[in-house]
């Protein structure tokens, strides 16, 4: 008997065509770590709030099937009582917040266990510890981050230590480094004291180090079960349109070139030592065989289209969040702004249409000054996607939702008609045009939120966190669509820690940390400064952490992408055994 059973489990919401979850049947045992992916849509979410009974007691819908958590049947018992065995870590950390500060939050769930008040400020301090936000005890929960709310969502059932804990894409928010750092804590919750852990998360390249097996669903049923070296190199886990771990994506294209190696490495170090019989053979003298590849960058030096000058900004509690940021963007350019949780990358965007005013210096927007400019008059032109969808769907339904700006910028029914319809297509989301945005996953709301401000084709594009809860075949669609907003001169911003993203896109990157730019240039230049990355919590891709422990054998660094890396290692045939 597994800590959850699950058996022939089917779920519909209300009013909803079809199920979301379609005959799930599996067993999960005490101590292990899994990692469930698939497509967005698939019912990852829905399956994770059947474990601690927010199905069916909080969602109504049609209920088939048996869910045991712990021994314990989820029909049976409240979600208040399941919720002492099973911590529920929400998509959006918005969702679980309650209260005014920090360390209140943090003690709510213990307030409501009855825990005394010794262990309670003990339980607080671990976890505040154990997530990195221990300075931010005092705080105010509405003035943190994105990230630094999710980091508060894990410590506040992390303080709780139950036995089974359940994410929902716990790292979308965080920085590279703040996302590696939370799975260390995760995995040592699981070695150290035996926690059960289920982690849905589409950025799997950082995950698979760490679990056991690895869940895929597709369209409510479960597809693949497995050691993820397994399933990850099979062709239907990517046919599903599930993102294939870099280092594991590298092995199969080497591979397909004659270069045999033992098993799938699950990360650079493992992939190096996988290499070594290779390695030995051609020396580490030949830095003239591996040519560096060239990146497509654009060139638009000539008409600057937004210019911050030594612009600084305070909140109303006094977070200095901005300290003296001076930036160029030039018209026609791809820009990606990255850096810690925290270092004021959302606060400047917010800049760009007017939304924020700075306290000293100034915005020039096309080469106007825009203190006098209003937020109406400047959307025309900047085009602003939030971190957070839910705070800019408010609609009744999908078409709605992206048809009201064009409505109120004055657009013809027909061009509107076809500029949802485009927005539809473009983002698959066509099939959800009459449906309410609310009933929809984490990363449709996302994509109906994009879509709402693609529709009227602003001339600067700035998409804060674009990929969260996308799956890959999103994030390869949006990936090309930002390629052709490139080709046709249009300025895009991106705020984002996907650096695996970042790496296939290839846009200027600058780097943020503590209200200040602390790097700018090539992705290249950027992701190959090991003291800027660190100064920003940037941590570099896969390809590039593998290419730098290769240097030493007369391999270039900066090497970003696989197509790039299996180009290069391709070469080590010649000198195999």
């Amino acid at each position: 008997m597994g800590i959850i059973e699950v058996r022939d489990l089917h779920y519909t919401y209300p009013n909803a065509e079809s199920p979301a979850l379609n005959g799930i049947d599996l067993t999960i045992n005490g101590g292990e770590f899994i990692l469930v992916t698939g497509p967005s849509g698939c019912g990852k979410t829905t399956f994770c709030r059947t474990l601690n009974g927010l199905i069916p007691h909080f969602y109504n819908g049609e209920l088939v099937g048996e869910v045991t958590v712990d021994g314990l049947d989820i029909r049976d018992h409240p979600t208040y009582s399941l919720a002492q065995h099973v911590g529920l870590i929400f998509q959006n950390p918005d969702n679980q917040i309650f209260s005014l500060t920090v360390e209140k939050d943090v003690a709510f769930g213990l307030e409501n266990q009855g825990i005394d008040k010794e262990t309670m400020f003990e339980s607080i301090g671990w976890a505040l510890d154990m997530t990195g936000i221990d300075h931010l005890r005092e705080r105010a929960t509405h003035e943190l981050s994105g990230g630094q709310k999710q980091r508060l969502a894990i410590a506040s059932i992390l303080a709780m230590r139950p036995r089974i804990l359940v994410l929902d894409e716990p790292t979308s928010f965080l920085d590279p480094i703040g996302a590696e750092r939370t799975f260390g804590v995760l995995d040592a919750l699981n070695r150290e004291y035996g926690i059960t852990i289920l982690l849905i998360e589409h950025r799997v390249d950082l995950a698979v180090r760490y679990v056991d097996r690895v869940i895929i669903f597709k369209d409510g049923r479960i597809m693949n079960s497995g050691p993820p070296e397994e399933v990850f190199r099979l062709e239907e886990t990517r046919l599903a349109g599930v993102g294939i771990p870099k280092t594991i994506e590298l092995y199969k294209r080497l591979t397909r070139k004659g270069i045999e190696i033992e098993r799938p490495p699950l990360s650079p170090e493992m992939f190096v030592e996988q290499l070594e019989p290779y390695l030995s053979k051609v020396g580490s003298h030949q830095p003239q065989k591996f040519s560096e590849f060239d990146e497509f960058t654009g060139e638009h030096r000539m008409n600057p289209i937004i210019e911050a000058e030594d612009v600084h900004y305070d909140y109303s509690s006094g977070v200095q969040a901005l300290k003296g940021v001076s930036l160029t963007i030039h018209q026609g350019e791809f820009v990606a702004i990255m850096g810690e949780n925290g270092a004021g990358k959302t606060t400047l965007v917010k800049h760009f249409n007017g939304l924020l005013r700075p306290d000293k210096g100034n915005i020039k927007v096309d080469g106007e000054d825009i203190s006098d400019k209003t937020v109406a008059s400047l959307a025309r032109k900047v085009g602003l996607v939030f971190q957070n969808p839910d705070d800019q769907l408010f609609s009744e339904n999908v078409e709605e939702e992206i048809s009201f700006a064009l409505r109120n910028f004055g657009f013809s029914d027909d061009v509107i008609e076809k500029r949802v319809d485009w927005a539809l297509n473009l983002l698959d989301i066509g099939r959800y045009k009459r449906s309410s945005p609310f009933i929809l996953s984490g990363g449709e709301r996302k994509r109906v939120a994009l879509g709402s401000v693609l529709a009227w084709d602003p001339d600067i594009v700035v998409l804060d966190e674009p990929t969260i809860g996308q799956d890959h075949g999103q994030k390869e669609r949006l990936m090309h669509f930002l390629m052709q907003l490139r080709t046709q001169g249009k300025t895009t911003i991106i705020v984002t820690h996907d650096v695996e993203f970042v790496a296939e896109c290839k846009p200027r990157i600058v780097l943020m940390a503590d209200g200040r730019v602390v790097a700018d240039g090539t992705i290249k230049e950027i992701m190959t400064n090991e003291e800027a990355l660190r100064t920003a919590s940037v941590s570099p891709p896969e390809i590039t952490k593998l290419f730098s422990r290769l240097s030493g054998r007369g391999f270039p660094t900066g090497v970003l992408d696989v197509d790039e890396a299996a180009e290069i290692l391709s070469q080590l045939k010649e000198g195999a055994p």
